[in-house]
């Protein structure tokens, strides 16, 4: 507890200082809350939320959890945290295919959204940051917000992303012999041309109704296409930082010494999927010295 109230006192001091100093000035603080809502090229209504920072820095674009919001507590207290740090920052929705979504889906609700379909939606809101002026972007995923990340910065390798910040980025939750099980019957259905929502397993979801095409493209990225992915991002030099609880009970040791191989670690004593609030700032505070490490190399070029 002592710990946390320390945290919280030093990062919210420099914050008052700063305001104070516009006050003084006349200047609009920074980071003042928006929420855009914008028409997609499929027709579909995108929202986000928007906070407007420091312009030569990177903005940071990040992403929620399977079938969450940016409301979740996790992911808001992430675009808090940044927006406090005078970054630019944008906490888009993914639409899994509802138009203006602002609620959690049910894993039993109708699925007909894919993976690629939210990675187009992430390029929209890059193309949006990058006709605000911004020429980098950071990518901050908690849980399969990573696996986004992840697969936005391989299949669009000329966007302008400057680094990848995964949190807790979890392995496959399935066994390997029921998610193989699972693929063969989907793939089969899709041969066949059977579109009807049948229930999966995927991530926390016991039941995930959906189609064949919407439950492979997310079953895609199973434990050897994550480590792939990040071998060939490493190959690219683009910088992927994992950030993991030691308490996490979705990561195991193996998967630790994978993601080692593979990614920049850093492990929070303690901490769990970040779903508690007990290790928020010790989260924050970690992040906040990798944009620091990202933002000298990139002023370094």
């Amino acid at each position: 507890m002592n710990k946390n109230i320390f945290s919280l006192a030093r990062r919210v001091r420099p914050v008052l200082i700063v305001l104070v100093v516009l006050m003084l000035f006349g200047i609009s603080a920074p980071g003042r809350a928006e929420t855009l809502r914008l028409q997609s090229p499929d027709g579909k209504y995108l929202n986000a939320e928007y906070h407007r920072g420091d312009t030569r820095r990177p903005a940071l674009l990040v992403l929620h959890g399977f079938l969450q919001t940016n409301e979740f507590h996790t992911t808001q207290g992430l675009i808090s945290n940044f927006s406090m740090l005078g970054y630019t920052v944008i906490g888009p929705n993914f639409s899994l295919g509802i138009s203006d979504r602002r609620q959690s889906m049910q894993c039993q609700a109708p699925h007909n959204h894919s993976f690629e379909d939210d990675l187009r939606e992430i390029d929209f809101w890059v193309g949006w940051l990058k006709n605000q002026g911004y020429s980098r972007v950071i990518i901050v995923g908690h849980s399969w917000g990573s696996q986004h990340a992840l697969g936005y910065v391989e299949a669009y390798p000329q966007a302008p992303v400057a680094a990848v910040i995964a949190v807790s980025l979890v392995r496959t939750e399935q066994a390997a012999k029921v998610q193989a099980g699972q693929v063969a019957k989907a793939q089969a259905r899709e041969a066949r041309r059977d579109t009807s929502l049948q229930p999966y397993a995927l991530s926390f979801c016991k039941t995930f109704m959906a189609t064949p095409r919407s439950y492979l493209s997310y079953a895609h990225w199973d434990d050897k296409h994550v480590i792939d992915s990040l071998a060939r991002l490493q190959e690219r030099k683009l910088p992927v930082y994992a950030v993991i609880g030691s308490k996490d009970n979705r990561i195991d040791d193996e998967w630790l010494r994978e993601l080692r191989r593979n990614a920049q670690v850093s492990v929070i004593e303690g901490a769990n999927h970040f779903f508690s609030s007990i290790h928020e700032f010790d989260l924050s505070d970690r992040i906040e010295a990798l944009l620091t490490q990202v933002n000298a190399t990139l002023d370094g070029k």
